[in-house]
């Protein structure tokens, strides 16, 4: 500890240091490490599968990088009985360090140790600052990069060039813990004893640890991502190594003007406001964003923005954009956009102007022009690209002899139809442009059963144009694997548009045709 001797006074009455790693900042119990195991394996196994049926026994989940742990490597342990941390320290050796977070026990490798030295000073009228080194324990090279963060108050840094940091603290609490983070070094935190202020009391903050079980194909897995994420917040993210917090509110100017700083990337807000964007860990209540709002992990509740949202995980709730929602896991709730929505799983609605792009959708897909999911019951689009769905080409001739060539595509309940037609009888609209949606009623072997609403506008390329409105009801007989053939009533309604003429007709006809499906 050094003293200045240029007014500044010490804050604090003394400096404990505790030099080891944080073995878990939640606030509930944690017996995965105290845990009784019983070990009995006369052949050698993988090293995965021993951790998979351990943690089968235990009731939770092992979280580790597969660079710095070997999965694949055998190993013979013949007989364990005792505490899990022992056996643990036995199998994987002193390098490793444990965390645990509910439902996850995360291994990480940290064969280093880390040397901090701080100076705290203020003066009168001015934040609390706080000013130090990191150097590496064993040889005393300065370390670059490193986190040192405040996880009650969200202060955060990085260490520069030659390991220095400096930290300042406008509304410091009666006890500062400041912990130093860097990928394959140990945690190492300090406590910082200040005086007592009579009546003060610290806000209760909630953190946890989060395993990331994405295998970094989040949010930097999208061209979008990694443009909003800056150099120092990849750092961040790695040295902190699934370490978040929770607080109730934070304002950004930009991803990089943030109410919470550097930390703004590993905090979970309430209510979250960014004037034109931010970047955040996630939402847990509502955001609003003028132009965007990108987050890391998972968004619950609301969530718009003018332009785009982005998100590195799972969205539950309501998300609207004017221009694009783009879901990296899954969406439980709407997606509302004026271009287009893309996620993983879908429960719920995809509502765009243009397209949307999903896994699994078990709700509704409504677009202007093109669906497109593995699986989607119900897509509303004039063109649908189900993977496990139904395309069809087809001709089909109407009451009045237009001919059609259309495309149906959709998925097992709901489809789309977009179509051109040609009348060889001539007359004045000839030419036609028809689009339309459709539903299987009935399938059941060769036979089926389809309804179609359709519009279609018929024009010469002149003044006169003709819009009708047509319902028809199709049976259908499979030829095959691809054929089939339909044939069945229609009943039509339309008008011409045509300058002083506004007459409407409406007629019982016939519609058939024959298809090729895939």
């Amino acid at each position: 500890m050094r003293h200045d001797g240029s007014g500044y006074m010490a804050l604090f009455n003394c400096l404990m240091v505790a030099g080891a790693m944080l073995t878990g900042l939640t606030c509930v119990a944690q017996p995965y490490l105290a845990s009784e195991i019983a070990v009995n394996r006369a052949d050698t196994q993988r090293l995965g599968d021993l951790l998979d049926g351990i943690s089968k026994q235990q009731g939770f989940y092992f979280a580790y990088n597969s660079d710095a742990l070997d999965a694949d490597r055998r190993v013979d342990i013949p007989y364990y009985r005792g505490s899990l941390v022992g056996f643990l320290e036995q199998l994987l050796g002193p390098d490793y360090v444990y965390k645990e977070s509910p439902g996850y026990l995360i291994i990480r490798y940290a064969p280093r140790l880390m040397d901090l030295t701080v100076h705290v000073e203020q003066r009168r009228g001015r934040p609390l600052v706080v000013e130090g080194q990191v150097k590496d324990a064993s040889d005393g090279t300065v370390i670059n990069q490193a986190s040192i963060y405040e996880r009650n108050v969200l202060v955060s840094t990085l260490s520069g060039p030659t390991g220095n940091f400096r930290l300042s603290f406008r509304r410091p609490n009666e006890t500062i813990w400041l912990t130093v983070s860097k990928e394959n070094y140990r945690d190492t935190t300090l406590a910082l004893l200040l005086p007592v202020e009579v009546g003060s009391k610290p806000a209760a903050r909630r953190y946890w640890f989060l395993p990331e079980d994405d295998g970094g194909r989040g949010l930097e897995g999208t061209a979008l991502g990694r443009f909003f994420t800056n150099s120092k917040q990849r750092i961040q993210r790695i040295n902190l190594d699934g370490f978040f917090a929770y607080n109730a509110y934070q304002i950004s100017f930009t991803p990089g003007i943030s109410s919470q700083g550097l930390f703004n990337s590993q905090v979970v807000n309430q209510a979250s406001l960014n004037i034109v964007g931010g970047h955040t860990a996630g939402v847990n209540g509502v955001e609003v964003g003028g132009l965007f709002n990108v987050n890391q992990r998972d968004v619950r509740y609301f969530q718009t923005a003018g332009l785009f949202n982005l998100v590195g995980r799972n969205v539950e709730g309501v998300q609207i954009a004017g221009i694009s929602n783009i879901v990296v896991g899954d969406v439980s709730g709407i997606q509302v956009s004026g271009v287009s929505n893309r996620s993983g799983d879908v429960t719920g609605m995809q509502l765009s102007g243009v397209f949307n792009v999903a896994a699994d959708v078990r709700g509704v897909q409504l677009a202007g022009l093109v669906n497109i999911a593995d699986s989607s019951d119900y897509p509303i689009g004039l063109v649908n690209l189900v993977k496990n769905g139904r395309r069809r080409v087809g001709i089909g001739v109407d009451g009045v002899g237009m001919v059609q060539l259309a495309f149906r595509s959709g998925g097992r309940v709901l489809y789309g139809l977009v179509g051109v037609g040609y009348n060889p009888g001539g007359g004045a609209e000839r030419y036609g442009l028809e689009t339309g949606l459709g539903t299987r009623l009935v399938t059941a072997g060769i036979l089926g059963l389809d309804a179609e609403v359709t519009n279609r506008v018929s024009t010469g390329f002149k003044k006169r144009t003709l819009s009708q409105l047509a319902m028809r009801l199709l049976p259908q007989l499979h030829i095959g694997r691809h054929w089939s053939v339909a044939a069945g009533p229609a009943l039509t309604y339309g008008h011409p548009d045509n300058e002083g003429e506004r007459s409407r007709t409406a007629r019982v006809g016939l519609y058939g045709g024959l298809s090729y499906g895939w």
